[in-house]
């Protein structure tokens, strides 16, 4: 959890020097809630009774995580929070730790993998989105530079492609799934790339709005309008992921 936190740490501390007060509490400090969702399942489960028995590799593995999460580097802390997970699900002799193992695997998505695939996939993944956020205004797109209504282009960067929102869905699907031990069957699948979907579908709604309202830009790029779609993708795939949580728990009883 400390490692998850350092690695989150540069957004939490740029979100209150940046925002207002009500900005870093309607935004979470800048972190999403699914992540701070995430902690807490990982958290929550973690605290479930029937410890697993301490092995000889738990010691050097520990202290490997904790030296990440005390070194004062946000990637160093993802790679512990994706370490102890891929340990976890490796070595896990109880369904309590695989059930953790999914969060904070999860959570590495998030942290550390999904920027790697957008560091790697940049150029393809931004113009991807510019060409179909071009293409629903009526302004066109040249790579990631999207037109304005009325003239002018803007950039979709890092922090606005599909591939963080995806990575959320992703994260909330695990941690519903895990915090209910669920079976994870084809039916839940379809029901997690239902929720990646809905929220891919909202990212690219937030950067049409703001193709076809230029006087909003700050606004809906990082001010109050963007955490309102942040919020409503987390609704609608929140809702998503409640009904196939509800269908597989129907199916189990």
């Amino acid at each position: 959890m400390f490692a998850a936190i350092n690695a989150l740490a540069d957004t939490i501390l740029g979100s209150l020097h940046a925002t207002g007060l009500l900005d870093v509490i309607l935004s979470l400090a800048g972190v999403s809630a699914v992540l701070w969702f995430g902690l807490f399942a990982a958290l929550r489960i973690a605290v479930e009774p029937g410890a697993s028995a301490w092995r000889r590799g738990d010691g050097i593995v520990l202290g490997v995580i904790v030296l990440c999460a005390l070194l004062p580097a946000a990637w160093i802390a993802a790679v512990g929070v994706f370490l102890l997970g891929g340990y976890l699900a490796l070595t896990a002799q109880d369904g309590r730790a695989r059930r953790i193992a999914l969060v904070l695997l999860a959570l590495s998505g998030t942290l550390l993998w999904g920027k790697i695939v957008l560091l790697a996939f940049a150029p393809v993944v931004l113009a991807a989105d510019g060409q179909i956020v071009g293409a629903l205004v009526g302004t066109g797109a040249t790579g990631n530079l999207v037109g304005f209504v009325g003239g002018g282009q803007f950039v979709i960067g890092g922090p606005c492609s599909s591939v963080h929102n995806i990575s959320l869905a992703l994260l909330l699907w695990s941690c519903v799934v895990a915090l209910l031990d669920l079976a994870i069957d084809r039916r839940l699948i379809v029901i997690g790339v239902a929720a990646m979907a809905a929220m891919y579908a909202l990212n690219l709604a937030r950067l049409s709005a703001i193709a076809l309202f230029p006087a909003d830009f700050e606004w809906l790029h990082l001010g109050t309008g963007a955490t309102l779609f942040g919020w409503a993708g987390l609704l609608l795939a929140g809702l998503i992921i409640g009904a196939g949580a509800y269908d597989a728990l129907a199916r189990r009883a």
